[in-house]
């Protein structure tokens, strides 16, 4: 249902959580939640696991599409194959019902289609527009839960769209046709330790999909097999750590899962199975903070892993043979105070990585050379905190990053190339399409951002 004029998207579930109602709907799903949390399950979160899939039709992996996953792809180089804008002209903009807390996703819902816009927002918890001018396809699935928090959607698997919730839940939503309404859940993967799914989920080829939970800071982690049923492969509780907001990433073969733990462990996993390869321990374990993503990113050629801490960033080198120990090194080393706190951008094709590193609202945001050489550097693009808000390259080089209420595109050497202030908080980073971005904010309001 949109409001005329104001472009107010809501649902019919999301106005039924309102006054009274939203007591008795409370209610109703605490008492859900207890019946897909048995005392058994709640010990031990990993009892439903079987290494036997289910049959499932193909389609399997992401799909193809300008920004299906988080950070682009699932090795999360934030590098778009396409062109970004090169004017801050805003094309238009949408209120939705709810905050926009993590990135967008641009992809078909389903095969033969045109791209859709995802937004994870409200909570339902997730909804589709029109990317050419914002019109809403749907804002609803026939379930209600919780807000979606830091997951941005993975689309893949042939029309599915997959997103963590504030209710421990990770969800299977079932892409309508675009014109048909609402969307259909699945199923549902409750994380049975007090769990909010906070981290954007990503795709195998072979259509597995990887989600992990904080856990209490014990840290889940779940391969959850394709199709209509709701079956977890492999479970892994508790694995060392907690894992919050930060997306496993996978090796460019597909075969290693990579996945930060305890904000200061990279660990790798067998893929297919679970089974833990190796262990590198970087920094001291810590607790992680609410607001940060600490990602591993993937050299998609070199297989080379890169990790921002609290040291600066890290790059490790996957050993050559199985039960071989990973080289560990401090690539880059940030000034005492500053964090990274949202992973870096890989610039594949010009040898370059990108990320930010603050001190309270100062900031300063880097790009070096593969070997930790500094090409440049950028210390006065205003107040705000690289957190959850990496930033994203396009396929000229080209540097667009969220920072507080600003959108701001750099040129390939760092230079200025524009700047637009929002009316909104910024938590995310932006998506790239073809001469496009698109982004949300905290008042709910969608922006695309082009047409230069």
């Amino acid at each position: 249902m949109q409001e005329a004029g104001i472009g107010f998207v809501t649902s019919r579930r999301g106005l039924a959580l309102l006054g009274a109602v939203a007591l008795v709907a409370c209610a109703s799903d605490s008492a859900s939640a207890v019946e897909r949390c048995s005392r058994e399950e709640q010990n031990d979160v990993c009892r439903d696991a079987n290494p036997s899939c289910p049959a499932a039709q193909a389609p399997f992996g992401v799909t193809p599409g300008s920004w299906p996953v988080f950070q682009h792809d699932v090795q999360h180089t934030g590098q778009s194959a396409s062109n970004g804008p090169t004017c801050a002209d805003v094309l238009w903009e949408r209120r939705l019902l709810g905050q926009v807390l993590s990135a967008l996703a641009l992809a078909p819902g389903n095969p033969n289609e045109p791209e859709s816009l995802f937004v994870p927002v409200g909570k339902a918890p997730l909804c589709a527009l029109d990317p050419d001018d914002g019109t809403p396809y749907w804002c609803e699935t026939d379930e209600v839960g919780k807000r979606p928090d830091r997951s941005s959607p993975a689309i893949g698997n042939g029309g599915h769209a997959f997103i963590g919730t504030r209710d421990n839940d990770m969800w299977a939503i079932e892409v309508p046709p675009i014109g048909v309404s609402p969307a259909g859940v699945a199923w549902r993967q409750k994380v049975c330790s007090d769990g909010d799914i906070t981290v954007p989920p990503i795709i195998g080829d072979d259509g597995l999909i990887y989600m992990a939970s904080d856990s209490l800071g014990a840290g889940t982690l779940m391969a959850m097999c394709p199709g209509a049923v709701r079956q977890p492969k492999w479970c892994a509780n508790p694995v060392g750590g907690g894992i919050r907001n930060a997306s496993p990433a996978l090796s460019p073969a597909g075969d290693v899962l990579y996945v930060v733990v305890g904000a200061g462990a990279l660990v790798a996993y067998q893929a297919q199975t679970g089974a833990e390869l190796w262990r590198a321990q970087l920094e001291p374990r810590r607790s992680i903070g609410r607001n940060e993503n600490l990602a591993p990113v993937v050299h998609p050629t070199t297989g080379r892993v890169y990790v921002g801490l609290r040291q600066g960033l890290w790059a490790v080198d996957p050993p050559a043979l199985p039960g071989g120990t990973p080289a560990t090194t401090l690539l880059f080393a940030i000034p005492t105070g500053y964090r990274m706190e949202a992973p870096p951008a890989l610039d594949v094709p010009r040898n370059t990585i990108v990320f930010g590193a603050s001190k309270g609202l100062a900031n300063t945001l880097y790009a070096i050379g593969l070997n930790g050489t500094l090409k440049w550097q950028r210390s006065d693009l205003g107040r705000g905190r690289f957190q959850n808000n990496p930033p994203v390259i396009d396929a000229s080089g080209r540097v667009y990053l969220a920072l507080r209420r600003s959108l701001i595109a750099l040129t390939v050497s760092g230079a200025d190339l524009w700047r637009r202030e929002l009316p909104g908080q910024l938590n995310a980073s932006p998506i790239l399409a073809a001469g496009r971005l698109y982004v949300g904010t905290t008042s709910g309001i969608v922006y695309a951002i082009g047409g230069c």
